[in-house]
């Protein structure tokens, strides 16, 4: 009996507040679906901390100043309480009924016409109840699937998916080129140490992909697979690459879209984190404030 209190309180002592997830972008997560056409930008709204998903409590929709949620708007200007850049599409999903779209268009929000760029802070929610700012070692694994499109005629890198440590540098990105001509079917790119890196795999505009991302904390290499839909092959596209600045933790991802490149999906973002154990002091006073309570509740009786 002593040993069943002593388990259930330290696991008190040593839980973690939830308030966000990336995950899904469904109601349940803590989006606001728009419709076919979303309008309400992630960055205007208390996007992703008030679902109910992976431990959340709840809450509902409240609008927010917009740059003090999870999500940060890089350009206020281009702010337009008409139609969101970013926003939680209804009716185009991976699973479920809906994703994050990332859209850089005159008529969805880029009235300067300088494209969009967002960053996402992971939190709690994201890394299964730890604090992103403790896991420092071990291996972090990320995957998600992805939607993009690539307006005609371009032949330049049209998006970025960035992963930041803790400075806001990039550790590592997965980018979008355009092929040129008539074909909205972009090829893949990838960022590490050694600079960005242009594939032959061609990205499905009509069909979801795959990434696969293993970050190695402690030895700051990177590994990345790549499920390609048109070809149904899974690409090991780096195994060991190093990170493009330091690794000492991951804190967000940065999403940026050049100019008119349409709208770009992404769905069912996954994050696997190392267990984070207590460094000795902290624990010991977990286990000493057990014991009192321990002995505290053994007089009362």
């Amino acid at each position: 009996m002593v040993a069943r209190r002593f388990v259930f309180v330290l696991s008190l002592l040593l839980a973690r507040q939830a308030s966000a997830y990336l995950g899904s972008f469904e109601e349940v997560d803590g989006f606001l679906p728009g419709g076919s056409l979303p309008t309400r930008d992630v960055s205007s709204y208390n996007a992703g901390q008030y679902g109910t998903s992976n431990g959340g409590s709840g809450g509902s929709f409240q609008d927010i100043t917009v740059n003090t949620g999870l999500f940060y708007k890089n350009d206020l200007g281009r702010i337009d309480s008409g139609y969101g850049e970013l926003v939680a599409q209804h009716g185009l999903a991976h699973t479920g009924e809906s994703s994050l779209a990332l859209r850089a268009t005159i008529g969805f929000g880029d009235t300067d016409e300088d494209g969009a760029n967002y960053l996402y802070s992971f939190d709690a929610r994201d890394f299964d109840g730890m604090a992103p700012s403790l896991v420092t070692e071990g291996i972090v694994t990320i995957d998600y699937w992805m939607r993009p499109q690539t307006p005609f005629f371009s032949n330049a890198r049209v998006t970025t998916t960035e992963f930041v440590n803790s400075a806001g540098d990039t550790v590592f990105a997965i980018g979008t080129r355009g092929q040129g001509l008539f074909t909205s079917q972009p090829l893949l790119e990838w960022y590490d140490g050694a600079g960005w890196h242009t594939t032959s795999i061609v990205a499905n505009n009509a069909d979801w992909d795959h990434v696969m991302l293993t970050f190695d904390l402690t030895n700051e290499l990177v590994s990345f697979s790549y499920y390609a839909s048109l070809t149904a092959t899974t690409h090991t596209v780096a195994a060991g690459a190093l990170a493009g600045a330091a690794l000492d933790q991951l804190s967000g991802i940065r999403f940026t879209a050049q100019p008119n490149t349409e709208m770009n999906n992404y769905d069912d973002f996954n994050v696997v984190a190392p267990l984070v154990v207590p460094e000795p002091s902290s624990l010991l006073l977990a286990l000493l404030s057990v014991m009192q309570l321990l002995i505290w509740r053994r007089r009362f009786k």
